[in-house]
């Protein structure tokens, strides 16, 4: 009786990480305390005879909290390494946490994911449609409003990967109508939001998800699943996606013209998000150069500040503005050593998925590689703490025999 309630109460406890990530400040730290509490407390009730099984990936994942661990021997700012290391956290506790024997938690990685979504997505349509009604305002709908406290970015990640896993992984029971619903809004929404990330990435995924279906990477027995239930509405979640964002963050698409003016010549004025990641990247590539150990877990943003500064890009340094790339902060911090490290965590994904046929993690790695190349998405919970959970959850155990266990 005892492990039954245990059970169920860290069941409903990792369903509250998603709730908590989007209601943001200190929420996500005491719901992931609560789940490691009642995960041990679990574990010593019921499993405390069976063997720990580490989950695929989880040795690139602990390596690159490693480097953030080592990279304070050589930062000046140990504040910002230790808040980093505060941060990042996510990187060594779902690794270590889902090692542990217990509860099998992708059910409720995917349910706390979906639904919370969906009200948060639907509450945000229902806001900003009541200032319209009730008070006359329009801003509500612009872009940075619309997706609430949470940044437009992330909140496309989010709410695609939510989309993927609709009618397979959750809400599975509910009808037809009910689907299509959902599958209006999350695209409704995405291109609502405006970030150019989270629109891109999630065409890209969609698109991506049909060219592994004519590769024939997805299962026989699950073809015509794919077919009869997903196809049409994958094909309506584009078109409802392309047609928000164009109606919605036509203007953010056209500043990207601004961009290509920075790529070719070095004096153009940096005034726009799509200059500044330009500009951003060059600083980031030239600091890798001339420091290919990195400078330091610490010192990141103090090192591009000063670049800014010399340079006179206004833009990037009133916004302190870290590399925009993962792999770029990473090699900033950590030099070559840490761009390797950090290739192999995300390469080690892919092997797992990839010999599983697990279509429905290739695209949520293929939407994290996506936003990953224009966001530093390790750098804040929202990301680090979303994207650890949901390939630790998802990945299947390592066997010491060298045998998997999948998680279904």
């Amino acid at each position: 009786m005892r492990s039954t309630v245990l059970d169920a109460s860290e069941g409903w406890a990792w369903r509250a990480v998603m709730p908590a990530l989007l209601l943001g400040g200190n929420a996500a730290g005491w719901v992931l305390f609560a789940v490691a509490v009642l995960r041990c407390a679990n574990w010593r009730s019921a499993h405390r005879d069976k063997a720990w099984s580490w989950k695929e990936g989880s040795a690139g994942w602990l390596a690159f909290f490693g480097l953030q661990v080592l990279g304070g021997a050589w930062s000046a700012d140990m504040d910002a390494w230790a808040m980093s290391l505060e941060v990042k956290s996510a990187l060594w506790f779902f690794p270590v946490l889902l090692a542990m024997p217990g509860r099998s938690v992708q059910k409720d990685f995917w349910w706390s994911v979906g639904w919370s979504m969906s009200v948060y997505l639907l509450w945000r349509l229902v806001r900003a449609g009541a200032h319209e009604v009730l008070l006359g305002q329009s801003t509500e709908w612009t872009y940075a409003r619309f997706s609430g406290d949470v940044h437009p970015t992330y909140l496309g990640l989010h709410a695609a990967v939510a989309f993927l896993g609709l009618g397979r992984t959750w809400g599975n029971q509910m009808g037809s109508k009910s689907l299509w619903a959902l599958t209006l809004l999350f695209a409704l929404c995405i291109g609502l939001a405006g970030s150019k990330a989270g629109i891109l990435a999630s065409f890209m995924a969609i698109c991506l998800g049909g060219v592994l279906f004519a590769m024939g990477v997805v299962p026989k027995e699950g073809r015509s699943e794919w077919l009869d239930s997903l196809g049409w509405r994958w094909i309506t979640f584009v078109l409802v996606l392309v047609l928000s964002a164009w109606m919605a963050s036509k203007p953010r698409f056209a500043e990207m013209a601004s961009a290509a003016e920075v790529m070719v010549e070095e004096a153009a004025p940096v005034s726009s998000s799509s200059a500044g990641r330009i500009a951003v990247w060059k600083a980031s590539w030239a600091i890798l150069r001339e420091h290919p150990l990195g400078v330091g877990t610490g010192d990141v943003v103090p090192e591009l500040m000063l670049r800014y500064e010399r340079k006179g890009v206004t833009y990037a340094a009133e916004r302190r503005l870290n590399p925009h790339n993962q792999w770029l902060q990473a090699g900033v911090a950590f030099g070559w050593p840490g761009i390797l490290v950090l290739t192999w965590a995300f390469f080690s994904v892919f092997l797992w998925a990839w010999k599983e046929r697990d279509v429905n993690v290739l695209l949520c790695l293929a939407l994290v590689l996506f936003h990953a190349s224009v966001e530093s998405v390790l750098e804040v919970q929202r990301g680090v703490v979303f994207i650890l959970w949901m390939f630790m959850s998802l990945a299947p155990a390592h066997r010491s025999d060298g045998s998997t266990v999948g998680v279904h």
